[in-house]
Parts: C-alpha cells; sequence; structure tokens
C-alpha cells in the first residue's frame, strides 16, 4: 500500500489532527468540571495535606500528558489511519484509573479490580492493534475514501470516550460536597451555599458545609429553612465526626463558633452549653444553638432562650419583624394558631409579641387555609410543600411525615 500519496497524507493527517482535538477536548472538560473535585480530595488525602491541586492547572497538564502518551503509543504501533483512535486506548485507560476514586477509596487506598482489569484490557488492546494491522493490509480499495477512514476512528473514539465516562461511582451527592468544601476554603461562601440548591439529595455532611457558608454570610436562622433538613440538629454541626481526610473539619466550624472542641467533649449539645456559659461565644454560636433548637423541634426552648440572644424588649420598635425569617417562623407555632393568624404570640392569657409585617402573617394565613382545605394527608404534605416547603411551619409539621424526595434520606 502507498502511503506517500498526498490524498491518504491529506487524509491521514486530518484523522490524527480531528481525534487529537476531540481527545484533548474531553479529557480536559472531563477532568475540569466533573472530576476535579475528587481529584483535588484524592490529592489531599494521599499527600496528608502536604499539597494541593488546582483544578484547572491539573486538567491542562493531566490532558498533556496522556497526549503525548498517544503520541508515543501510535508512533510505536504504527496503526492504520482508519484505526487510529485505537491509538487512544492507553491514555483513556489511565484517565480511567486516574478518576476511578470514591470515598471508600479515601479512606482504604486501593487499586481495585483495576489490578487485574488493566493488564487484560492492554492484552485484548495489543490483539486488536495487531488484528487491525492485518485486516487493514486487505482492504486497500478503500485507502482514498476519507468517509470509511474517519468514521471508524470517529465512533471508536466516541465509544472509548463512553466507557471512561461510565465508571466513576462516585454521587452526585460527594460532588456537591467537595465542590462546596473548595469553595468554602477559596472564600467564596455565597457559591458554596448555592452548590446543588435545586436538588432534594443531600447529606449530613454537605449540609453542615452549606449551613456554615450561610453563617459566614450571616444568614444562617434567614435562609436555614430553604435546603433540605433531614439530620436534626447535626446538620449543622457533629462534634464526634473525626474523620481525618476533610480538607475542612468539624473543628473549622467549632473555631468560627468561638474555640475548638475539646477531646472530652463527646455530644454536641454539650459543646453549645460549655460555649454559651462562657465569654468566648459569640453571634454565631447563638444562632447555632438556636438554629438546633429548632432542628430538633424544640419550641419551648427556643422561645425560652430567645430573649437571651436577641434583645426583645418594648424599647425597641418592631423588634420581632427584625428577627430572621426562622425564628419568625417559629414563633407563630409557640402560641395559640388562630391569634398567630393575626400576628399575635398568644400563650395562655398572656400575648408575648405582636408583628406588624403584614406580608408575613398572610402568608401564614395562607398556609393554615391551605391545609385545611386538603383533606388527605399525603397530598396534604406535597401541596403545602410546593408551596411553603421552605418554611419552618412545613418542616415542624411535615417532614417526619414525607417520604420520597421530600422524605427523610438515611
Amino acid at each position: 500500500m502507498n502511503y506517500n500519496h498526498p490524498f491518504r497524507q491529506k487524509t491521514a493527517g486530518l484523522i490524527r489532527y480531528s481525534c487529537g482535538i476531540l481527545f484533548m477536548l474531553f479529557s480536559f472538560c472531563y477532568l475540569f468540571f466533573l472530576q476535579g473535585e475528587i481529584l483535588a480530595e484524592a490529592q489531599f488525602v494521599y499527600s496528608k495535606g502536604v499539597t494541593t491541586y488546582n483544578i484547572f492547572i491539573g486538567a491542562v497538564i493531566i490532558t498533556v500528558v496522556l497526549q503525548i502518551i498517544q503520541w508515543i503509543v501510535s508512533m510505536l504501533s504504527r496503526l492504520p489511519s482508519r484505526w487510529h483512535a485505537l491509538s487512544y486506548v492507553p491514555s483513556l485507560l489511565l484517565l480511567a484509573i486516574l478518576t476511578d476514586v470514591n470515598q471508600e477509596a479515601m479512606l482504604h487506598f486501593s487499586f481495585g479490580a483495576w489490578v487485574w482489569v488493566a493488564p487484560i484490557v492492554l492484552v485484548v488492546y495489543i490483539a486488536l492493534v495487531i488484528i487491525a494491522k492485518v485486516v487493514d493490509a486487505d482492504f486497500e480499495n478503500y485507502a482514498i475514501d476519507i468517509k470509511s477512514q474517519i468514521y471508524p476512528n470517529f465512533i471508536i473514539l466516541f465509544l472509548l470516550i463512553l466507557c471512561v465516562g461510565a465508571i466513576p461511582q462516585s454521587t452526585d451527592v460527594y460532588h456537591f460536597e467537595l465542590k462546596t468544601e473548595r469553595l468554602i476554603l477559596e472564600g467564596d461562601y455565597e457559591a458554596a451555599s448555592n452548590v446543588g440548591e435545586r436538588s432534594l439529595r443531600t447529606s449530613p455532611r454537605l449540609t453542615q458545609l452549606r449551613m456554615y457558608a450561610l453563617s459566614k454570610q450571616g444568614l444562617l436562622a434567614e435562609r436555614l429553612f430553604e435546603y433540605p433538613q433531614y439530620y436534626g440538629s447535626l446538620g449543622l454541626l457533629d462534634v464526634t465526626d473525626t474523620l481525618d481526610y476533610y480538607r475542612f473539619s468539624p473543628q473549622s466550624i467549632c473555631l468560627h463558633l468561638g474555640a475548638f472542641c475539646g477531646a472530652s467533649i463527646h455530644s454536641t449539645d454539650r459543646y453549645y452549653q460549655l460555649m454559651l456559659g462562657d465569654s468566648i461565644w459569640n453571634q454565631h454560636t447563638a444562632d447555632y444553638y438556636l438554629c438546633s433548637l429548632l432542628l430538633d423541634r424544640k419550641l419551648k426552648e427556643f422561645s425560652r432562650d430567645l430573649p437571651l440572644y436577641y434583645d426583645l424588649s418594648d424599647s425597641i420598635p418592631h423588634a420581632y419583624d427584625h428577627l430572621p425569617k426562622a425564628y419568625r417562623e417559629a414563633l407563630l407555632l409557640t402560641g395559640q394558631r388562630r391569634a398567630a393568624m393575626d400576628g399575635i404570640i398568644l400563650v395562655g392569657a398572656d400575648t408575648l409579641a405582636k408583628f406588624s409585617d403584614q406580608s408575613f402573617i398572610a402568608q401564614f394565613r395562607d398556609y393554615n387555609e391551605l391545609q385545611a382545605e386538603v383533606k388527605d394527608v399525603t397530598e396534604r404534605i406535597n401541596k403545602t410543600h410546593r408551596e411553603f416547603g421552605k418554611t419552618y411551619w412545613w418542616y415542624y409539621e411535615y417532614s417526619q411525615q414525607a417520604k420520597g424526595e421530600i422524605g427523610q434520606r438515611k
């Protein structure tokens, strides 16, 4: 076969460059947008925090290295142009091994099934290269047919990319955790609090990271129930979570609240008790404590302790109207429901507070009217969730009964 034919040379060049561009685009986008957070976490864990991974630079370097490997493989294998895409198998195999990292691998490093899968793939690959070279020698008539050479390459490359993309087993929630953690470390708390905001799926750690990001913005009690809350007060802080591979640990949250948690403190409640009994607590500590009471549905304790951390005296006009959203909503549930629908917190014969925000009172009235309209419990849970799922009212009265996407996830 005459490989020096000008048309064949032009076709071979077109195949090499088009496959190279497609591979590098896939590799960079895959590493930067989909697997960057995983690799950053892996770098931190395996180096024990000594080194860090830059997602953009890392994606560029790995892509270039993989492309160089492909060039070497291409020169050694001397594959016919029609099967040029097979020279990307070793590079894509390395990419698959590199990105096949999950939480279990973080704790106990191993190559898993790749110990035997990778050698088998390489043996099969070598056999395919030999077969491709033998078979192609019998198809001289197709040598100058550009379609017969380009299409097989694109199909092979597409299938290889599909295989690589199907291998990682990490969940979307785990990716949310890692991205939120990275943004917090970069100081971008607003972006961190918005990661995965449309998803009803979460985890204890993701919830803790989101709440910390809100707290850093001074919005914890304002936006607390805009996020799925499936774990009660442990979704704020769990001092017993002592895994050592976190880039941002629960101790970092404790420092934000005023002091590290000592080894002798074995519960978050005890930590709050010690912090609030000392002079080192701050407003963030108070909000974490008050929000933990709301999340655990301890309304009596909440209404009792709220005045300790917020000045609600009569000397401050509309003091109750200036409270964060979650606190205002919770207070409406502490008194008589009929009076609360008029904005009055009435406990027994005592009027504890009045709200003057008419739009807020009207929303609570609409919530109660919707409850009264829908008799079926399941339908009521779902309808009230659609309209009031981001309120403490719905959380307090229905979140424990909800199932499926809006119910608790263990």
